[in-house]
């Protein structure tokens, strides 16, 4: 059974200057990581890292994720590198392709092979903070004859990826330090995606134990289990929906759920209804962490059997960011550690 080494949190929607208040409750709660998203058209996330850098001491700083498209591989390694610095050697950096219809669909931004653009942004970034001058002929980037102009604090820094199918585990186990998987991250998808790491571990002859596998998790915990279940109903709505023209994505496939179930989320999407009535009890349990103390260390036990080392919390609308910490803190932390 795979091992806890730390447990994390994340937002998105708070005001900037909530920010550094939730990260500091988190570093005193214990947490190992407080992880910032960038998603298109949402705070940056780089500006937000270093604010929580400058008013925390401990707790690892996690960028999850930025994409290659909106940010080319060296101005990631610039903006890492001044956040490295002012962490003093804390932050993650989280890399992933983004989604199709973001990128290109409404920003008009090619999205160019993004296996391939992972990877060489994974390996343009590691020669950078190796000091070397980096000439790429890759398939996607070519840049030539670049260099950082001053030293990192680190010459090696950890890097995740944030991937969805086969190939892109594959990929994470060959060339990342660590996974971040998307919230709607069941135990049956989890135990998919590390199959799929562990080929390219075993490929790379990478350490396997040196790997981290996390996942953002949806979670409401409350003795009153309606009420705990029924608020997470709404976003599970919306995230099948806004997944569903990719129903056979293996987040879905490996929980079993028909294509033609989700294709059904998104045709009540696009009539401009989110389809809260089509949650079941089942896909509450397949895709979050819901409902009485209890049944909430369950269902985290099965994600950490399926081989997950480290859940990052993430806000659920409507429930203060800081009673999803304190809630896992209380209830869940201290029967996994």
């Amino acid at each position: 059974m795979a091992k806890i080494r730390e447990f994390g949190m994340a937002c998105e929607s708070p005001h900037s200057r909530e920010f550094v208040a939730l990260a500091k409750r988190a570093e005193e709660l214990g947490f190992g990581s407080f992880w910032v998203p960038e998603d298109p058209f949402w705070r940056g996330a780089f500006a937000l890292a270093s604010a929580i850098a400058c008013g925390t001491s401990k707790i690892k700083i996690g960028l999850g994720i930025v994409n290659p498209y909106t940010r080319h591989p060296a101005l990631t390694a610039m903006e890492f590198a001044a956040l490295d610095e002012v962490s003093d050697g804390r932050a993650i950096l989280g890399i992933g392709a983004g989604l199709k219809d973001w990128i290109e669909g409404r920003l008009k931004i090619p999205y160019t092979r993004p296996t391939a653009a992972m990877r060489e942004t994974v390996e343009i970034i590691r020669r950078f903070f190796r000091g070397e001058e980096v000439t790429y002929a890759g398939r996607v980037f070519s840049p030539e004859r670049i260099k950082l102009s001053f030293k990192p604090v680190r010459s090696e820094i950890p890097i995740y990826l944030g991937i969805l199918g086969p190939k892109n585990c594959e990929l994470t186990g060959e060339v990342a330090d660590g996974l971040l998987l998307s919230v709607m991250s069941s135990p049956a998808y989890v135990k998919f995606a590390m199959d799929h790491v562990r080929r390219g571990l075993a490929k790379s002859g990478r350490d396997a134990n040196a790997f981290n596998a996390g996942a953002y998790i949806l979670s409401s915990i409350s003795e009153d289990e309606r009420v705990a279940r029924d608020r997470l109903r709404p976003l599970v709505a919306f995230m099948v929906s806004l997944m569903a023209p990719q129903p056979e994505t293996p987040i879905f496939a490996a929980a079993g759920l028909p294509a033609d179930t989700i294709r059904a989320f998104g045709e009540s999407f696009a009539r401009g209804k989110v389809p809260v009535d089509m949650v079941t009890d089942e896909m509450i349990d397949t895709f979050t962490i819901a409902g009485s103390p209890a049944r909430c260390r369950e269902n985290l036990s099965r994600l950490i059997e399926a081989g997950m080392t480290a859940p990052v919390f993430f806000e659920v609308p409507g429930v203060p960011p800081q009673q999803t910490m304190d809630d896992a803190h209380r209830h869940l932390i201290p029967h996994f550690t």
